[in-house]
């Protein structure tokens, strides 16, 4: 009696393993394409890198085509060293830097939450500029994505980019094009850039209980 228990016990199982096993699944854990759209995507990814680079390699052929080597690189570095020390474009360098950091690490965020189509597509990234609190990124959906797919995973892009808070926002006139806005400082709290080549800050709202008595 207590063979056939086990018997039938045995056959229950096997039964339900073969319906698990028989149910369709799909794994990837990256992005599907073929090696040239991701030779295409690498370029488009890392155009800042290498427009910045190019400019650097054009300089310095002119250069040393104008004056001896030693010239050329005094010349050359003491221009990187006159924008890094400048505030101006120290500001506007350090603003544009945050922002192409922020387009690269939000698509590592997408790989690693698979914020991605059945397909293996990721989301698009159109653009990244500074704002007066951080930085703003327009992301295309691909067909298979939609604006919760973008949210659910908000908070990871304020860790990935190192920031206080993330948000997702809507456009009016494409549902296909949203907006992540990474919030790195509080303009209410302390001074906030208003553009990377002014001085002008953002001015502290003070309490209710202040504003009244005055």
């Amino acid at each position: 009696m207590r063979a056939a228990k086990q018997r039938g016990r045995l056959m229950v199982r096997s039964h339900s393993d073969r319906l698990v096993r028989s149910e369709p699944f799909e794994v990837f854990t990256r992005p599907q394409r073929s090696l040239p759209a991701r030779l295409v995507g690498l370029l488009i990814r890392w155009r800042a890198e290498l427009l910045i680079l190019g400019l650097l390699l054009a300089a310095w052929v002119w250069l040393t085509k104008q004056m001896p080597a030693w010239a050329a690189g005094t010349a050359l570095g003491g221009t990187v060293l006159v924008l890094v020390v400048w505030p101006a474009s120290r500001r506007y360098l350090v603003h544009r830097g945050y922002a192409v950091m922020v387009r690269h690490r939000l698509r590592s965020t997408f790989v690693e939450r698979r914020v991605m189509n059945y397909s293996g597509n990721l989301p698009l990234l159109l653009w990244a500029r500074p704002t007066p609190v951080g930085e703003r990124v327009w992301v295309l959906l691909r067909a298979g994505i939609d604006l919760q797919d973008i949210e659910v995973a908000a908070s990871y892009y304020a860790v990935s980019g190192w920031a206080r808070d993330a948000r997702v926002v809507p456009t009016r006139r494409l549902a296909a094009i949203v907006v992540v806005e990474v919030v790195r400082r509080d303009p209410l709290t302390g001074p906030a850039v208003a553009s990377p080549l002014s001085r002008t800050h953002l001015v502290p709202v003070p309490p209710l209980e202040e504003a009244g008595h005055a």
